[in-house]
Order: structure tokens, then C-alpha cells, then sequence
């Protein structure tokens, strides 16, 4: 399950939860608990704050996390701050906040109309809020600019390394079905073969992680690839997002790893497919490149 941030913040009462002794209040009196202090001037009216948020279950388990990086949150401090039932206690608290601050804010889910069911049996959640950067409008123009350049650089890059992937899956598509590779194969049936060894420990269940892509049939025909998009995919190992080939076999590889996965139909788009590209019981070739784990 995902939560909608900044829709729950607009529409929910917010308490505090105490970790610590220093507690305050944002203008239209919602307690906030201070983990740490940061330093610096806060924001001033029109600044933009960057900031992650940890969105976590009272049991303390991890639901939702947005973390530094290009799907960073960011809230521009308005001049006239909404009061009654449209205030918006993340946006004042912002509004008091030093770069290098924490804050810890409790949302009774009683208090959150429609509460998704995953949480309706908890008494509330818990909002980590870390504050990054605060930019004036014409740091955050500047910076939004060079975002922009590196996220299309990086685009580049990727198109640049087609040609060669495209020529390097069709040799190794080539050796797997004359018997010449030298492939693992798990107990589910998952094939894989590692072209380059990453480094540090490997992916598990609940990481995100960023993976460029691949995809072919086993008659060689490409059916998708992200890097002809520019962008690795982001998602979360073990809970659904991919198939099941996917789930198990990125599991299998660490950060800079690069590999093909031999996917069978049982871990793929099963006797259904994926009209019109992927036929019914279809055996999936990919070539991955693990970019990132989030925490790695």
C-alpha cells in the first residue's frame, strides 16, 4: 500500500508524537515533536524546502518512504498560510525549519477520512520529517535546471549503450538455446546468468531499487526496454510491483550488477500474457543492470 502524502497532510488532524522534551506548536496549534534542532536561518516566505519523509505504522514498520534524490519532496512556504480545517500543519512546521532538522508528527488514523484499509486497525501513524535544503526561487531555478541537465545527460547515456545491448542479448539469447551458457537456476525455475558482479551485499525484499532493462522473447524480438526510455525503473523488491521472475531474480544481485534473467511463463505473464506484445505461456529473456538499492 502507498500513501498520498501531501493529500493526507491537506485533508487530516495531526498530533505529535514525544520522543524527546522539546515540543512546540506550528501557528494553528498542532504540537510537533523537535528530534533535531538543524541549524541555519529557516525558510522565508516564497523559499522552497526540500525534505524526505518516512511515513511509519505504530508497530514502526516502514509503509511509505521518499527519500533524497529526483522524487524528493518539496514545499514552497506561501505568504498566507490556509486556517480552520485547511490548515496545513506540515506547511507551517516547514515554515520553522533548519536544514539538518528532524520532526516527528502522529496522525490518528481515526482522524483520516476513508483510511485505507491496511491501516484501520492501527491507532495512528508516524510522520519523520527530515529537512534537506532550503532554497531561495532563484536557487530552486537553478537547481531545478541542472536536474533537468543531468536527467537528460543521463538519457543520453543510456540511448548510447543500445546499440551494444542490443548485440550482446542476441549472442547470449543465442549460447542459452544452443545449451552454452552457463546459467543458475533457482528452485522456482528461475535461470540467470551474471555478466558483471556488483559490489556490496545484494537486494532483498522491501528495497527500492532503480534497474535498467532489456526485455526480449526467446525468438530474439524485443518487447520492451527502459533504456531506450532513458530511465531506469524504480520499484520495490517483494511486494507485487514486477513479476515474480523479477521479484526473485534482482533479489539475486548486488548495486553495479549487470545479468540476464531466463524467465518461465509461471514467473512471467503466465498462460494469460501481456497481449499483443507477450504471448500466452512465454518464456522472457531480460538483460538487467541494478543501478541503485535505496540504503545501499
Amino acid at each position: 500500500m502507498k500513501f498520498s502524502f501531501f493529500s493526507i497532510m491537506a485533508a487530516c488532524t495531526l498530533l505529535i508524537v514525544s520522543c524527546k522534551p522539546t515540543e512546540t506548536k506550528t501557528p494553528s496549534g498542532y504540537d510537533y515533536t523537535v528530534v533535531t534542532a538543524g541549524s541555519g536561518d529557516a525558510p522565508k516566505t516564497a523559499d522552497y524546502v526540500l525534505f524526505t519523509i518516512k511515513i511509519m505504522g505504530e508497530d514502526g514498520k516502514v509503509l511509505q518512504e521518499m527519500k533524497e534524490g529526483p522524487q524528493m519532496p518539496v514545499l514552497q512556504i506561501p505568504a498566507d498560510f490556509p486556517k480552520g480545517k485547511e490548515a496545513n500543519p506540515v506547511v507551517e512546521l516547514l515554515a520553522k525549519s533548519k536544514v539538518g532538522g528532524v520532526y516527528k508528527l502522529m496522525m490518528p488514523v481515526d482522524s483520516i477520512p476513508n483510511a485505507p484499509v491496511d491501516i484501520q486497525a492501527m491507532k495512528h501513524i508516524v510522520y519523520e520529517i527530515a529537512v534537506k535544503q532550503i532554497k531561495s526561487e532563484e536557487e530552486y531555478k537553478k537547481y531545478m535546471e541542472e536536474q533537468q541537465a543531468e536527467a537528460q545527460a543521463k538519457i543520453a547515456a543510456n540511448m548510447e549503450k543500445i546499440p551494444a545491448i542490443e548485440e550482446l542479448a542476441k549472442t547470449t539469447l543465442a549460447d542459452y538455446k544452443a545449451g552454452k551458457l552457463e546459467t543458475k537456476t533457482t528452485a522456482s525455475g528461475l535461470k540467470y546468468y551474471v555478466v558483471k558482479q556488483g559490489e556490496g551485499p545484494n537486494a532483498a525484499n522491501g528495497n527500492k531499487v532503480m534497474v535498467n532493462y532489456y526485455g526480449t522473447l526467446t525468438d530474439g524480438t524485443m518487447f520492451d526496454n527502459s533504456f531506450q526510455r532513458g530511465q531506469a525503473l524504480p520499484f520495490t523488491i517483494g511486494v507485487g510491483e514486477v513479476i515474480k521472475g523479477w521479484d526473485e531474480g534482482v533479489a539475486l544481485l548486488n548495486k553495479g550488477s549487470k545479468a540476464f534473467l531466463f524467465v518461465p511463463a509461471d514467473l512471467g505473464y503466465g498462460a494469460a500474457g501481456s497481449p499483443p506484445v507477450i504471448p500466452a505461456n512465454a518464456e522472457l529473456m531480460f538483460y538487467v543492470e541494478l543501478e541503485d538499492i535505496a540504503g545501499h
